[in-house]
């Protein structure tokens, strides 16, 4: 370096010649004018990269690999040692593994990418699913969390389903818009299957065929929607934190409750404080869209088969058997089954999500079971219904083995469907006690439940003469005519 910086002085300082100081210093000439143009040893320089005989023609499926490494988790990533043995095993790469490695490194030296700082609008939404687990009734399942988050104000609202489909989708945006007290003018979502068409290959760019159930929604709501780029959670990054929140501070430890309804309750509260204590939400409501009066739900046509029974996403529902037959129209929701003839609602279930289940409504099958009345043993529809025990009693006492014995347990049954389970427990508790097997006997029991006084009964007559009035005595007055007799 003395040498250097010697040369350089006598050619800059001095003002010798690059032949003269190459004379005085025995070097040569060429050196002498590489060291006067260069104030530092500029090191070995290549005019060309070398060249990779072997490695050249794998370079391109060693970028492949990388590339896809970036889609997939963390600790399922390539090392430089696992490209080289693929390479070797699968493509018949010769070479040695120092020039992939070296190769490797230097692919994840490159810079990476770069963002823009953004700012968020009011009046605008990101929107996702995410799965955890919770208990409900004692029993652990797979909870699946929708969840929309206004970034500006960073207020959000969250409920749980049992299972993530387009009904739950749709009505998850229902509550949420309620929540916000307006429908937000565009939102952000990733590619769900219900709302992106399936079947065209890899998606790309932005543009995307809607399902006609989003659609729906969108024309309903006149929201926005907006798809970010696969594997790209950056491009919505407020719902992807607040999963992150929401997950560590209601689902961890695992949250119990005797129902989905209590556990979107606590959703609820929760989600309330945060949009009272936020001081820029007015912001937000300032900019949201009217809320139009809209339940969404989908609407599928099924047959009712021979055991009155609808099927619907591998569950059976059943209706009033007079339907046998025809063609319904269903109506589902995340957490009910709405069964309809023409605009008449003939059947309300909760809805399944096990394979192969079954609900029934009891009085569905009262009027077959009056025509068949010794199925009433077994019958499922009955069975299902978890009645009280003293209508097994009931039927126990009154069975005779013939159609008798079980014609008056469906009387009791028919009892149930009119006046109430719980009035006709009491009654048949003292129907029990007394030995009493006649149904109009267990009738006279449980209408003296309703006997409060004098009731007045009026009739309409057509013809527009007065109409006769009538005023039913109470129970207990007969009851003291009876004392008297005896």
């Amino acid at each position: 370096m003395q040498v250097y910086e010697l040369v350089r002085r006598s050619i800059h300082v001095q003002g010798k010649s690059v032949r003269q100081v190459s004379l005085e210093l025995g070097l040569d000439w060429r050196t002498v004018k590489k060291m006067a143009s260069e104030p530092v040893p500029p090191g070995y320089r290549l005019n060309s990269a070398r060249g990779k005989p072997r490695l050249g023609a794998y370079l391109e499926r060693i970028e492949q690999i990388l590339l896809e490494d970036e889609a997939a988790p963390p600790k399922q990533r390539h090392s430089a040692m696992r490209i080289f043995e693929r390479l070797c095993d699968e493509f018949g790469y010769e070479g040695g593994k120092t020039q992939v490695c070296d190769y490797v490194a230097k692919i994840k030296a490159r810079p990476k990418e770069a963002f823009i700082p953004l700012v968020s609008i009011p009046g605008e939404s990101e929107t996702d699913f995410k799965e955890s687990w919770v208990e409900i009734a004692g029993k652990r399942e797979k909870g699946h969390c929708f969840l929309s988050v206004l970034p500006h104000s960073d207020v959000w609202f969250g409920v749980c389903y049992p299972k993530e489909n387009a009904e739950s989708f749709a009505d998850g945006h229902a509550r949420s818009f309620t929540f916000f007290g307006g429908v937000s003018r565009r939102s952000v979502y990733d590619n769900p299957g219900y709302a992106v068409k399936r079947g065209s290959g890899r998606i790309k760019g932005r543009e995307r065929s809607l399902t006609d159930s989003f659609t729906e929604l969108q024309s309903r709501y006149l929201f926005e929607a907006v798809f970010a780029n696969t594997y790209s959670g950056n491009e919505k990054g407020s719902v992807e934190r607040k999963v992150a929140t929401v997950r560590s501070r209601l689902f961890v430890p695992v949250p119990k409750a005797d129902s989905w309804e209590e556990l979107n309750q606590m959703l609820y509260d929760k989600a309330l404080k945060v949009k009272e204590a936020s001081p820029r939400f007015h912001e937000d409501a300032a900019k949201l869209l009217p809320l139009p009066d809209y339940q969404p739900e989908r609407l599928v046509s099924a047959k009712v088969d021979k055991l009155s029974l609808v099927c619907f996403e591998t569950c059976f529902y059943s209706v009033p058997t007079q339907f046998v037959g025809m063609s319904l129209t269903v109506k589902a929701r995340p957490f009910e089954i709405e069964i309809f003839s023409n605009k008449e609602r003939v059947a309300l279930h909760k809805r399944c999500f096990e394979k192969g289940r079954y609900r029934t409504d009891y009085t569905h099958y009262l009027d077959l079971l009056e025509r068949k009345p010794r199925a009433v043993r077994c019958a499922m529809p009955v069975l299902q219904a978890g009645f009280p025990d003293e209508f097994e009693s009931f039927r126990q006492r009154v069975e005779d083995n013939t159609s008798a014995g079980d014609r008056r347990f469906v009387a009791v049954l028919r009892l149930a469907s009119e006046f109430g389970v719980d009035k006709v427990k009491a009654a048949l508790s003292i129907a029990l006690a007394r030995g009493v097997i006649e149904p109009s006997d267990v009738r006279l029991l449980v209408m003296r439940q309703f006997d409060e006084g004098p009731m007045t009964l009026n009739w309409e007559n057509s013809s527009g003469a007065s109409s006769p009035t009538v005023e039913r005595k109470p129970l207990s007055e007969y009851a003291k005519l009876l004392e008297v007799a005896a």
